[in-house]
């Protein structure tokens, strides 16, 4: 069925060239351009000249860094290069491969020629609603006429763990929870002469000390292997650019089925260009990517974090079974997962499965990923009809899907009764089968077809009046696995635009948008922008001052209707559904209702973004140092939620739930920052030295909020919209003097060694209505700075990323200790009567701890930190050296990635808990051109 629709559309196609073939004559195709050079960008649906660009446009381009900073990642290091490559923290922006939506996991860096990061609302604004978060224009490379080559790129790498968490041994385990028990009054339940077994180690069987994140059951590192080739040739008439890569990448698991653990992925593309006669181009875009990860079922992370050490053996070694039992001896003969010959697999009643086991025994899971992706276009001068127009059309077909493929097994496990070295009984739980039988599940599908269209007019009058139009239409569908209808958009633009002379710009684009989430009458609104620049270095004032190359000036403002903040269909309508609940009036019974979970509003329409922003861009002392900065004030207005605080309590009820309440455009949002690039560039002797420098700070805040706080304190409204609230702590209480004269806090019993807290309302309580911001997830400011040196064939580049402002939560079972969890080492300093000078923990619990394992400001962390992102050493090979081989250029590399981090929390930012560890990442790499 899909090559159907592809024959299709390619005969769909080929009519509409025949129709247009007719008129024009000669117009370079959508992607004939090549960007070797950084003077032409890719904005919405147009290619400009750098000097002409806008405001609040980022651009980055690969091929000229790719060497130096080699990665697969298209965006690494991105914050270190330009500002403003969050897209100011709006949200979660668009991506656009060659103007189709896509995901950044699509496309490698070797295959993007640019980067081009749409901040701005003029920027956007053609792309319609679901571009109201930013944009990110990823343009691939293409063949250029008269330019035939091929290069081929090797690496491998190897990845080493950062850190592992730190959990106690199982005699120091049980010594910290014979403490917690008797924090409780409750009296200690391992006696000294049983720890003192499991702390000899004589038999680590009876006696186990299980640490899961050792070299028993895990590599040092792991290996990263990846190759690419890249071919590319043309002529005046047909041009194509080729790829190919491969990655492959194991894991750190070092027994059973974690030794076959592999992520395998394949990538290739085709984009052609083709010029049918003087009138017409057309081009054709292929990409195809095929993923397969290969892993152990359970999840040995997770598990490994929860086990408790001195549980049990998970492997039972057969030689200790005593052969004088029979019973034990003919359990280990039925067993069918004899380890290495010498283990069977241990367990409890209450333990059918651990991570070691699940490794050996449970099976695998297989995940495989196909997408395909296919994008036919074509380009007409339309100039016999008029001087400068020209029509551009594109059709998109996208598919991908993507399911797991398991070979479940069922195990046994043993629990050991021991008599001195000896078991002599083994009880037996589950039974050992494996069927062989592979199933399929979590199968996921996504298709998309997309279609737009554009009509250009490029011309300028006199030589200097430089006008420019475009009028677009665009329409999108896409349906993916369990959705109910189709996700659409639609959306016609037009963009007015005019230059005096390359000196004074003025433009105005705007879009009309169509939006399936919302009620008929409010489904279409215009989106109105505005921008202007002044190229300040052309005028008499400045023309003349040496130092300044280039200083433009640009400013913009406007308001896009966007549907991202409306997070279903049908929010409009009431929702009336049949339910059930339970009453205890005269014995058990169900009452049968009905109940409206929201009320009707047929006038709910669009939030908006509404924004100004101001831009500078410069180039000073003779192009030796670049500047580019924008300040922007954004704010998101009518965004649709329940407002519970502007209706009756009546409206609504909590049992059985039940709301009247609709959804309307209440809630707003403001974003206000900067962001900033610098570079300079410098000869010293026979060295060129590139420096640049990149930061991007956005500062928010909630402006209206449903709520109606009692303590102002309390409030949303006035705090950044990442703002974490909690409790604030006083330190931990030193006996029960000190709990009788503070106010009573309500989370349970307390007692000496519990965080206390600040009464912030007086009211001689501590509950949720003492709760303030006590930080904010996000860092405002982030940044870095990237640093080339350049001597003869050698290339040494640096990069650093920083981040300043936002904070952290310590919690999980790895810091908040509680019942007979699996102890951390975070437990080493806590609160007992001895240690309460100086106790930096809580007192430990048998309990689970509600007083202290809450969110407040003992538990934050700050994330301020600088990383040492990456460093990489290259050699050239000197051209004398390949003059008479078929090798063009031949380039040697070594980098390491995440290499250090300065930071006063940095063991806690580097550690991963329940899942795979950081890594720093060493690779060698050899790339040649042919």
């Amino acid at each position: 069925m899909k090559s159907n629709i592809l024959i299709k559309l390619f005969f769909l196609g080929s009519s509409l060239m025949s129709v247009l073939m007719t008129v024009g004559q000669t117009f370079p195709s959508k992607g004939a351009t090549n960007l070797g050079a950084d003077s032409i960008v890719h904005v919405a649906y147009r290619n400009v000249q750098r000097k002409d660009l806008a405001g609040a446009i980022s651009v980055l381009n690969p091929p000229q860094y790719l060497d130096k900073h080699y990665g697969t990642n298209p965006t690494e290091g991105m914050g270190a290069f330009i500002g403003g490559g969050n897209l100011w923290n709006l949200g979660a922006g668009l991506i656009l491969v060659d103007g189709e939506p896509r995901a950044l996991s699509d496309v490698t860096a070797n295959e993007i020629e640019q980067i081009t990061f749409l901040k701005g609302a003029n920027a956007v604004v053609l792309y319609g609603a679901r571009a109201a978060n930013g944009v990110m224009l990823i343009t691939t490379k293409r063949g250029r006429a008269g330019v035939h080559g091929s290069s081929v790129r090797v690496n491998t790498g190897i990845n080493v763990p950062k850190s592992y968490p730190k959990y106690l041994g199982s005699a120091e385990y049980m010594s910290y929870y014979n403490q917690a028990s008797l924090n409780d009054g409750l009296p200690a339940p391992y006696a000294d002469s049983t720890i003192k077994h499991f702390a000899d180690r004589s038999n680590p069987y009876r006696y186990p000390d299980v640490d899961y994140f050792s070299q028993a059951y895990l590599r040092r590192l792991y290996n990263t292997y990846s190759a690419n080739a890249e071919f590319t040739s043309g002529t005046e008439r047909a041009r194509f650019y080729a790829l190919a890569g491969f990655q492959s990448q194991n894991s750190l698991l070092n027994f059973g089925e974690g030794r076959n653990e592999r992520n395998n992925r394949l990538n290739l593309r085709g984009n052609i260009d083709l010029k049918l006669n003087n009138f017409i181009s057309t081009y054709v875009n292929v990409s195809t990517v095929f993923s397969n990860n290969r892993r152990a079922l359970g999840n040995f992370w997770s598990q490994a974090n929860n086990l408790q050490p001195q549980r049990f053996s998970p492997l039972i070694p057969i030689g200790m079974v005593a052969k004088n039992s029979p019973a034990a001896q003919a359990s280990v003969k039925d067993s069918r997962n004899i380890i290495g010959g010498m283990y069977i697999l241990g367990g409890a009643q209450q333990y059918l499965s651990n991570p070691v086991a699940d490794v050996y025994a449970a099976g695998y899971d297989n995940f495989t990923s196909r997408q395909f992706q296919y994008t036919n276009g074509i380009d007409v001068d339309l100039r016999n009809v008029s001087k400068g127009l020209s029509f551009h059309g594109q059709m998109t077909i996208d598919y991908s899907n993507m399911y797991d493929e398991t070979l479940n097994n069922s195990y046994a496990v043993y629990e050991p009764t021991w008599s001195g070295d000896s078991i002599t009984q083994l009880v037996k739980y589950n039974k050992d089968s494996k069927p062989g039988t592979q199933n399929l599940s979590n199968t996921w599908s996504d298709q998309l077809i997309d279609f737009s269209m554009h009509l250009d007019y490029v011309n300028t009058f006199k030589d200097k009046h430089n006008v420019s139009a475009i009028l677009m239409a665009d329409a999108l569908r896409r349906r993916q696995s369990r959705d109910f209808q189709y996700r659409t958009n639609a959306n016609l633009g037009i963009q007015l635009g005019y230059n005096f002379d390359h000196k004074y710009y003025a433009d105005f684009s705007g879009a009309v948008v169509n939006s399936t989430k919302l009620p008929a009458r409010t489904r279409v609104a215009f989106s109105p922008t505005v921008s202007l620049g002044w190229v300040l270095s052309e005028e008499a004032f400045l023309r003349d001052v040496s130092w300044v190359d280039r200083l433009k000036l640009g400013a913009s403002a406007g308001i896009i209707n966007t549907d991202l903040d409306i997070n279903s269909y049908y929010l409009y309508n009431a929702v009336y559904s049949p339910t059930a609940y339970f009453s205890w009036a005269d014995g058990t019974y169900t009452n049968q209702a009905t109940t409206i979970s929201r009320g009707e509003n047929l006038n709910l329409s669009y939030a908006k973004r509404k924004e100004v922003n101001l831009s500078i861009e410069g180039s000073f002392f003779k192009k030796k140092l670049a500047l580019l900065t924008t300040l922007f004030f954004i704010n998101k207005d009518g965004i649709p939620v329940q407002n519970y605080s502007q209706y009756p309590g009546y409206f609504f009820t909590t049992y059985p739930t039940t709301s009247f309440v609709p959804y309307s455009n209440f809630q707003a949002d403001r974003y206000q920052g900067l962001d900033l690039q610098l570079n300079f560039h410098q000869d010293i002797g026979h060295v060129r030295f590139t420096l640049g420098a990149a930061l991007t700070y956005v500062t928010t805040k909630a402006i209206k909020r449903d709520e109606l706080y009692t303590d102002a304190y309390r409030n949303r409204a006035g705090k950044p919209i990442d703002a974490i609230f909690g409790l604030r702590s006083e330190g931990l209480f030193a006996d029960q003097n000190d709990i009788n004269a503070h106010a009573t806090q309500k989370f349970g019993t307390v007692r000496p060694g519990d965080i206390k807290f600040k009464d912030q309302n007086g009211d001689g309580v501590i509950d949720e209505r003492d709760e303030v911001m006590i930080g904010r997830w996000n860092s405002p400011l982030t940044g870095g700075v990237n640093l080339t040196a350049e001597y003869k064939g050698f290339t040494l580049f640096v990069l650093g990323t920083a981040y300043f402002g936002g904070a952290g939560i310590r919690n999980g079972g790895y810091y908040w200790v509680s019942g007979a969890a699996k102890y951390s080492e975070v437990v080493r300093n806590s609160w007992t009567e001895s240690t309460k000078g100086s106790a930096t923990y809580p007192r430990l619990t048998t309990t689970s701890g509600d007083n202290n394992f809450r969110y407040s400001d003992y538990w934050t962390y700050s994330t301020n930190g600088f990383n040492i992102s990456k460093v990489q050493l290259t050699y050239a090979l000197p051209g004398s050296v390949l003059k008479n081989s078929f090798v063009k250029g031949l380039n040697i590399y070594v980098s390491g990635n995440d290499l250090l981090m300065l930071g006063s929390n940095r063991r806690v930012m580097e550690l991963n808990i329940g899942t795979m560890p950081q890594t720093r990442f060493y690779n060698f790499g050899v790339k040649g051109e042919f």
